[in-house]
């Protein structure tokens, strides 16, 4: 499901502001990037991961649609109207598993024109203001043409387990009634197509994720995709550009009838469908908008900041981080695209017009989710501003969750661990950096560092991290996290009223307390402070990082003393 065109494209955009790494003149700019979509509501893959991990239907459902409810629709409607194809000269029909029923006026009751046999294909044509049927052999059935612009032309299938197979519609079709419309006949008519069906039958022919896949992920996705038709029906009613509730393709929701009930693993899917009969997707006791996206690529996005529309309006549709979009099956969760200063200038015309030769990109704004709100371009004459999903479109972007020119997806243990912090480390800030032993990847809250050698990896922010990176960071004294800081209160069952906490290192601890602040201990200093009780001990909390007290000497001061050691390796308390 893509945008809908009544959103209005007013920007109320809530984001941070990042610089884009610069580029020299000439050189080739790559965008670093993961998801594919708008990046709004529903991540499709990221319901596949996280079914994967064991969330049902409807907590995936709650999650992407913040402060939603998921129970029964009340009132669902009989029916939907689907559009198939429009502006058409000819539409051609192919009888499967039985006739297909050609009828003016109405579907039942109406005027006989003739029945397709199974196996053959007959072509419904435009002639004179009127449909005009060539059965298989092309002779026009009747002799004459039948019906009008106000006298709709039928096939009917369904009652009697038939098929019938419309390659303008790129489906076949096994459900409900196909209704002919003749349009635009003041230019000589055109033909559409729309296809009648039951509601809940409408969602059996639903093409959007593959059967195959978890049956969490499925029913979710038959939620959201109900949930979206209800709300287009309550909302705008049968639309005069289409005469239909909805169309067929992405700018709805993909429709494939037959295909994806009889296709491969179709039973999973029916199943799917009738286990979660009437039931929706609702905010405030109104059926919500549950637009979704093939992969947001690990965070969702605020409405405000894709599509313009105030996030008041539909506020369930906030950017939340979403833990399963990173699985092995995605094929979305990295990707980058190389482009030329030729090729920019010339894809980005239509948006930026004419500031001479793209040389690279400015100050980037951001949403939520890192993707980019305002992107300024650089040109040889002029600077201009484009939007993300401008440049998106103007580029072919899967997403325009990107990076320019600095490859800062967030992958391997340094994303597994990130997704398990749900994204609260921030926007990263830096690429993926090898260091000894590991890596390391900052973010706007701290860095997550990778332990190689113990197989670990670690968050560290605030005061701890800050005194991390005094002392040297990976490549110093102490080495890599071996562990998540913990809080040494609450470990030893003792008060701190600021709080108190510590970091283990492959070579060293740094703690840490509320008004005392941070301190790294390592070598012989740690190893005496451990052996008289630490920070639980008469010492208390570190008021100094070790530091050179002469003559080879190391000290460290604490609350209630000081450790000195001499060069031989003997310490003592003052």
């Amino acid at each position: 499901m893509r945008r809908l065109r009544s959103f209005a494209l007013v920007v109320a955009v809530s984001a941070v502001i990042l610089p884009a790494a610069a580029a020299r003149a000439g050189d080739p700019i790559t965008l670093y990037g993961s998801g594919w979509g708008h990046g709004l509501g529903l991540s499709q893959w990221g319901a596949y991961g996280l079914a994967k991990q064991g969330w049902s239907s409807s907590k995936i459902l709650r999650h992407f649609y913040s402060g939603t409810d998921v129970g029964q629709a009340t009132d669902p409607p009989s029916d939907i109207r689907v559009a198939l194809a429009s502006g058409e000269d000819k539409i051609h029909l192919t009888a499967e598993a039985g006739p297909v029923r050609l009828s003016i006026g109405q579907p039942v009751g109406g005027k006989l024109v003739g029945k397709i046999p199974a196996g053959e294909t007959w072509i419904v044509r435009v002639a004179n203001g009127a449909y005009e049927v060539h059965d298989a052999a092309g002779g026009v059935v009747g002799g004459a043409t039948w019906g009008g612009e106000s006298s709709d032309l039928f096939a009917t299938f369904a009652d009697h387990g038939a098929r019938v197979t419309v390659p303008e519609g790129g489906a076949t079709y096994n459900r409900g009634v196909l209704e002919f419309n003749l349009t635009s006949c003041a230019g000589g008519c055109a033909l559409r197509l729309i296809l009648r069906v039951p509601f809940e039958e409408y969602l059996l022919g639903i093409g959007e994720v593959p059967s195959s896949w978890p049956m969490e992920a499925l029913r979710a996705q038959a939620v959201a995709a109900r949930s979206f038709a209800l709300y287009k029906i309550r909302k705008y009613g049968v639309q005069d550009s289409c005469n239909c509730h909805l169309t067929d393709g992405s700018n709805d929701q993909v429709y494939i009838g037959w295909d994806k009930e009889g296709g491969t693993d179709g039973h999973r899917w029916v199943k799917a469908v009738r286990s979660t009969s009437g039931t929706i997707v609702s905010y405030k006791g109104a059926v919500a908008l549950t637009v979704f996206t093939a992969s947001d690529g690990g965070h969702t996005e605020d409405l405000n900041v894709q599509w313009g529309t105030p996030l008041s309006a539909y506020p369930y549709l906030a950017g939340v981080c979403d833990p399963g979009d990173f699985t092995p099956a995605n094929p979305w969760s990295d990707w980058s695209r190389q482009f030329s200063n030729d090729d920019l200038t010339t894809a980005l015309l239509p948006f930026t017009g004419h500031i001479g030769a793209v040389t690279g990109f400015g100050a980037i704004e951001r949403g939520v989710s890192g993707r980019i709100a305002t992107a300024v371009v650089r040109g040889a004459d002029a600077d201009a501003s484009i939007t993300g999903s401008e440049l998106r479109s103007a580029l072919s972007l899967p997403d325009d969750r990107v990076w320019i020119d600095a490859d800062k997806n967030v992958l391997g243990p340094i994303r597994t661990k990130y997704d398990a912090l749900m994204c609260r480390p921030g926007l990263p800030t830096s690429p993926s950096k090898t260091v000894p032993g590991g890596s390391r990847q900052l973010f706007r809250s701290g860095a997550i560092y990778r332990n190689g050698r113990v197989d670990v990896t670690v968050w560290l922010k605030g005061a701890l991290f800050d005194e991390y990176v005094a002392v040297g960071g990976a490549p110093g004294t102490l080495g890599l996290p071996v562990a998540d800081p913990v809080n040494v209160a609450k470990a030893r069952g003792r008060t701190c009223p600021s709080g108190c906490s510590r970091a283990d290192f492959d070579h060293g601890r740094i703690y840490w307390k509320g008004g005392v602040g941070a301190f790294a201990l390592w070598g012989d200093v740690l190893a005496f402070y451990v052996e008289h009780g630490g920070a639980e001990g008469a010492l208390g909390f570190p008021t100094s990082r070790v530091q050179p007290a002469g003559d080879g000497r190391r000290s460290a001061s604490f609350e209630h003393g000081t450790i000195t050691c001499s060069n031989g390796g003997s310490c003592h308390l003052s």
